[in-house]
């Protein structure tokens, strides 16, 4: 078991459709998703904590078809929360199922920033973590988030590629392509995977943008 902070991003910062609504009120913004849950039906809990009117964000969720029930209050001195339950199939629905399918343990509450990231903390075997991460729903990011003295969590960054990738990287790897001097051509990876080098040679200019984006300087 092992345990990481992660940071989780959806392309247009939103995993449910109550989210975009949020995003686009001027007076209303997402702090954390403080509990979140998946029902037996398919359809998932959230608990958020939002900063805003409670008027406003009641609009938003009467107009809501995704949101089949809701409860807001207001916490003193700490904004408000939103029980929600909403219809299946959302990007919320899908990171739960992953989480249950593959054992992992997330640490509440999951603060949200200002461009929509989930910062998380989770916990899991290492192996289960990579697998899930390679199942994510294809429009989340997973980045790896710095602790307060700069540093990263150690975590491995093959956790952000996908198995097609980790088996590029594993015959490069194994046939010196990395080693100075090189010892391996894109033609000779290409060879052992039955793919052509073109190919190859994509693949691994995403691997080693990947793996560059999260251990290089910012």
């Amino acid at each position: 078991m092992r345990e990481f902070n992660i940071v989780l991003r959806a392309e247009d910062g939103t995993y449910n459709p109550l989210d975009e609504a949020i995003v686009e009120h001027p007076e209303l913004s997402r702090e954390a998703a403080l509990h979140f849950d998946l029902m037996p039906d398919g359809t998932s809990v959230l608990l958020y904590h939002i900063d805003g009117d409670a008027e406003d964000l009641e609009a938003i969720l009467a107009a809501e078809d995704s949101a089949l029930s809701y409860d807001v209050f207001e916490v003193e001195g700490d904004g408000l929360r939103a029980h929600v339950r909403f219809a299946a199939n959302t990007v919320l629905s899908a990171m739960i199922q992953l989480m249950d399918e593959y054992d992992l343990i997330v640490d509440p509450p999951v603060d949200i920033d200002d461009e929509g990231g989930l910062h998380m903390q989770v916990a899991g075997e290492f192996k289960k973590i990579r697998e899930a991460a390679q199942m994510r729903p294809g429009q989340l990011d997973i980045e790896l988030e710095e602790d307060d003295s700069g540093g990263v969590d150690r975590v491995d960054v093959t956790t952000m590629l996908t198995e097609r990738q980790l088996e590029v990287l594993e015959v490069a790897l194994e046939k010196g392509y990395y080693e100075i001097p090189r010892q391996a051509t894109n033609e000779d990876i290409a060879a052992d995977l039955d793919c052509s080098t073109s190919t190859v040679g994509e693949h691994l200019r995403k691997i080693e943008s990947r793996i560059i984006s999260q251990v290089g300087p910012d």
